[in-house]
């Protein structure tokens, strides 16, 4: 494996065999910095380790930029690069085995992951389907719309399983309906198994069964267990919402006209609202 942690520094060491000879490179990460883009590359700067450099010459950086999917060079002109660049950057990705792959994997989520919690909402270009969120009342998972958000796991019987919160977004709506759906983390022919889906009002702490196939495990165990392991999992939801519902809105205002009623409807205070709110017109639009 070329990359390990120095026990001293925490920080993350490359091992390159270069000439016959180890190498030894201090390693620095960074990815894309759009918070919805599901691109996986990886910049990794190396730069050699001063300790190794007996005759205190300048030295000068490397700079390798990986498509993880592909395992390969992530550059758009690859020719132009410099020749010596060039062939490090080759040299580096052929000496990378599986192992060094789901360590990339971890640190360009880990970037990706600060990047997502940190960024401004204004900054945000979520893609929603807005008239079947407006008219239908479609809900989002936290992490369909931000998917290098902060994730949510539970462990139940000794499996590992994550947790998909989809939340209604209509603006003027005040409720605090989620449905989970709680998918396993191991892939079986590359798709994940879903062990349930449920609902929760998290204001009331009401926990239901969604339709759909059921559960060997009784609810009750289930909530037991998610409870334990997510600290204050009622207020992780609370805050999940309102921050998917501020960047709806966000991206609401630039990017959807709702239809307006026509002036001359008569529409009766106890009549749904047009908006598509579900409310009556008196308690919305009105």
């Amino acid at each position: 494996m070329v990359f390990k942690k120095d026990e001293s520094t925490g920080k993350s060491i490359a091992t390159i065999l270069k000439d016959g000879k180890t190498k030894n490179f201090d390693c620095s990460f960074s990815s894309c910095t759009n918070p919805v883009c599901t691109c996986k590359s990886i910049d990794i700067i190396l730069t050699p380790l001063q300790e190794e450099n007996l005759n205190r010459q300048i030295l000068s950086f490397h700079r390798v930029d990986i498509d993880l999917i592909e395992k390969k060079l992530n550059y758009e002109a690859e020719n132009k690069m410099p020749l010596k660049d060039s062939a490090f950057a080759n040299l580096f990705l052929s000496q990378l085995n599986d192992d060094d792959f789901t360590f990339l994997f971890k640190k360009q989520f880990a970037f990706k992951n600060q990047i997502t919690e940190t960024a401004k909402i204004d900054t945000i270009e979520g893609l929603f389907d807005y008239e079947a969120v407006e008219q239908e009342g479609l809900m989002y998972a936290y992490n369909d719309v931000l998917p290098y958000g902060d994730q949510m796991q539970v462990n139940i019987n000794g499996e590992d399983y994550l947790i998909f919160d989809q939340y209604c977004l209509l603006p003027k709506c005040s409720c605090t309906d989620t449905n989970l759906d709680i998918v396993s983390v191991k892939k079986t022919n590359g798709e994940a198994e879903e062990l349930c889906s449920l609902t929760l009002k998290y204001a009331k702490k009401r926990w239901g069964i969604a339709e759909g196939p059921s559960s060997s495990i009784g609810l009750g165990a289930i909530r037991s267990d998610i409870e334990k392991q997510n600290t204050d999992f009622y207020k992780q939801l609370l805050i999940r919402h309102k921050k998917l519902k501020a960047i709806y809105l966000n991206c609401r205002q630039k990017n959807f006209s709702p239809v307006q009623p026509i002036k001359n409807l008569r529409i009766g205070k106890n009549d749904p609202c047009p908006c598509g709110s579900g409310k009556k017109f008196k308690k919305c639009c009105l």
